[in-house]
């Protein structure tokens, strides 16, 4: 963690780091650091918080993120890869909502991917949703939000395993608990080969083990809205926000759940 974390603040990721989130939050960032020793990354999920995840899963307060490396590349995802883009999330059609694995009107890429179904999953729970590419991009986008303006207090991650440990200080000095899911294998192992897929270049699929994948859908499916009050998302900037038709709880017509 100390070798990433140094070699890190030579890149724009590390100033930027220490800019928003060290100098003007030096205890919590202390803080985050000495919690990190007690946390165990060496199973198949990681928690930052001994609190167990409460019945709606902080709902919008919440945000789900997972790797772009998840991306199907046989067939290629139609999105491309190093984005945070999904062609299905997007253009998200109502009826799917009731079945994840509905294939109809899906193609082969979307078919198979574990982007659309986790993300499907959070869509019915009322939380964000993010594909995350570079550091700095969770930084803008996660971390200091949540730190600034409290937007996010709970989060579900996918990504790999070499980045567990930095990730989770971000997330600890941002006041984020969280749910952390390594993949199994397709992911980076080493600081070269993260940096490379930071900036975009990534030659493998990742993928999460069943056993995660099932506790995925168990713990969103816990926090499911009964009955379904989301029917799509609004992307605002990189992330992917639910949306609503119910005028009563919005007080407009297919409003933003948050934003």
């Amino acid at each position: 963690m100390w070798r990433f974390c140094l070699h890190s603040l030579f890149r724009e990721y590390g100033w930027q780091f220490l800019k928003r989130v060290v100098v003007p939050h030096p205890l919590r960032t202390t803080r985050a650091v000495l919690d990190l020793g007690d946390l165990d990354f060496s199973g198949d999920m990681a928690a930052t918080s001994d609190r167990a995840p409460s019945p709606n899963l902080d709902g919008a307060r919440m945000i789900v993120g997972v790797g772009f490396c998840l991306k199907p590349m046989n067939p290629p995802c139609p999105s491309g890869r190093p984005n945070h883009d999904c062609y299905y999330l997007e253009r998200l059609i109502h009826a799917h909502l009731s079945d994840p694995s509905d294939p109809s009107d899906m193609s082969d890429c979307c078919r198979q991917c574990a982007i659309r179904e986790i993300g499907i999953r959070t869509l019915e729970t009322g939380a964000a949703f993010y594909i995350m590419t570079s550091a700095k991009d969770i930084l803008f986008d996660v971390f200091t939000p949540a730190l600034d303006e409290g937007r996010f207090s709970s989060g579900l991650f996918v990504l790999c395993r070499y980045s567990l440990r930095p990730f989770a200080v971000g997330l600890l000095a941002s006041g984020i608990r969280a749910w952390l899911f390594p993949f199994e294998r397709g992911d980076c192992r080493d600081y070269r080969t993260w940096l490379q897929a930071d900036r975009g270049v990534k030659d493998e699929q990742t993928a999460i083990n069943e056993q995660s994948r099932r506790f995925v859908r168990e713990l969103l499916g816990n926090g499911a809205q009964e009955p379904t009050l989301y029917r799509r998302f609004e992307r605002q900037g990189n992330i992917l926000y639910p949306r609503t038709g119910s005028n009563s709880l919005l007080g407009g017509t297919d409003g933003p759940a948050r934003i």
